[in-house]
């Protein structure tokens, strides 16, 4: 029946997203977030058709929602990993470029710390300000 069709479709996100070793793609996630949608809107017509059996319900929401709560959250990690590593792309080139361009900055004296504690003031005065 159609709602052993969606349930199954759940159950192939479910597991796709809790494979250990999983590595996921951005496209291929909003994929299954799409798909989700989908299943949930066919599962419920599913039911509306022919009411199933409230424990199949309520362990296939239960399963849509921990599933539609972990998808963001993947999709998200995925643009912040994109955005730092561009970003830190950016660095390295602004690094290089700062060191081809022979710029220096002032030397600042800083007091050796002897890490005895009456010399703790002194230093935190740097630290500080």
């Amino acid at each position: 029946s159609s709602w052993q069709n969606e349930k199954a479709a759940l159950t192939r996100i479910k597991n796709f997203i809790d494979k250990d070793d999983q590595t996921f793609d951005k496209n291929d996630t909003r994929k299954k977030l799409e798909k989700l949608e989908l299943t949930y809107t066919e599962f419920d017509k599913a039911d509306a058709a022919l009411p199933i059996e409230s424990s199949e319900m309520e362990e296939f929401e239960t399963k849509y929602y921990e599933t539609k709560a972990k998808l963001p959250n993947i999709l998200e990690n995925l643009f912040v990993r994109t955005n730092v590593y561009n970003d830190n792309s950016d660095v390295f080139e602004n690094v290089s470029n700062m060191k081809s361009s022979n710029f220096k900055l002032p030397k600042i004296n800083i007091e050796r710390f002897s890490g005895d504690y009456k010399d703790w003031p002194s230093l935190k005065i740097y630290m500080h300000h």
